[in-house]
């Protein structure tokens, strides 16, 4: 607001938000940084209420799966995190559910143009522009370039074409963090492969972080293979797809993936969801009981959070293809079915 660089701030850990993300939260900056905070928390909460309600209410799920599942989102590890540190992540998942909706009632360019904003505002989330793509769902991949490529310019334009090209160069400079709480496959083989503060006695293997990146790719595909037959929880396998092959993904990213698990309770997948709410209650920082032992076991037990959304991976990820053109089943009233 003070006209000045965004990503030049001297703050000790580097601005990554885009601009487009900048230009939305810039008119918390009118308000004393506590109050900003306190509201920004309070709106973060209501989204994920409000989203979390549209799902179970469209999903047709059955009262008691509907309050038990969106319970054990709310208070999820992710996502009492996310709240803690003021994150993102509610507002992506929020752009998510508003696609799939507009996707299910046949508004393809609103939904593609939902996700393009979603990958504006989280460019690592671009390989969920393969949802539409893969389905042939042309004019929703119209929307999603227009939509991103126009909030973006329009960011880029607020904050300064310099500003943007910082912004550019610093995810450019990006590298696979090693840090304990990111899930990413790089991140996983930096933490690994590399020496690096959390494995003392790992060895310097820099390739295999490329490895890493390949088998994210190859993950990104299958899933997009897999999703073109038609897949209720595609979207939300294609986002678990990208998280894998980011090369940071914050353990608090699987706030994205909680509607997706509100999927397979419509879909009578009881156990698998309640195994991914499982795993998502685990505390925060729990890898930390092994930090700086220096061992390998030790450095595996710090790749918790990679298991764990490895886990939402598989059992978000179609498991048949479906002939396309084929209609998505509809939900009963009874909200919980078979198969």
């Amino acid at each position: 607001l003070e006209g000045g660089d965004v990503y030049d701030t001297g703050a000790r850990l580097e601005n990554l938000n885009p601009p487009f993300w900048v230009l939305l939260i810039s008119p918390l900056g009118l308000l004393e940084p506590l109050v900003a905070y306190r509201f920004f928390v309070l709106v973060t909460l209501s989204t994920t209420v409000a989203y979390l309600a549209w799902m179970a209410d469209e999903l047709r799920l059955r009262s008691a799966w509907a309050v038990v599942g969106a319970v054990m989102l709310i208070l999820s590890s992710p996502l009492l995190a996310t709240l803690a540190l003021g994150q993102i992540y509610p507002f992506l998942a929020l752009g998510l559910v508003a696609a799939w909706m507009a996707d299910r009632r046949g508004r393809h360019k609103i939904s593609g143009g939902t996700v393009g904003l979603v990958v504006a505002l989280k460019p690592s989330l671009a390989p969920v522009l393969l949802w539409p793509l893969v389905r042939r769902r042309w004019g929703a991949v119209a929307a999603a370039v227009v939509a991103g490529a126009g909030a973006t310019l329009v960011g880029a334009v607020v904050v300064g074409f310099g500003a943007t090209l910082d912004w550019l160069r610093l995810l450019s400079g990006s590298a696979a963090s090693p840090y304990w709480d990111n899930a990413s496959l790089p991140s996983a083989a930096a933490r690994l492969f590399t020496d690096n503060p959390y494995a003392q006695h790992a060895a310097t293997l820099p390739w295999m972080v490329l490895v890493a990146y390949a088998l994210g790719i190859a993950a990104v595909a299958l899933t997009a293979a897999r999703v073109r037959g038609g897949a209720e929880a595609g979207l939300w396998a294609l986002a678990a797809a990208s998280l894998l092959a980011s090369p940071i993904a914050w353990h608090n990213y699987l706030v994205l993936l909680g509607p997706g698990i509100l999927v397979l309770l419509a879909r009578g997948r009881a156990a698998p969801a309640f195994l991914l709410l499982a795993l998502q209650a685990i505390p925060g920082q729990w890898p930390l009981l092994w930090n700086q032992r220096g061992t390998v076991a030790a450095t595996l037990a710090l790749t918790l959070y990679l298991y764990i959304l490895l886990a939402h991976w598989l059992v978000l990820l179609p498991t048949g293809k479906v002939p396309a053109g084929t209609p998505e089943p509809a939900l009963g009233s009874g909200g919980v079915k078979g198969g």
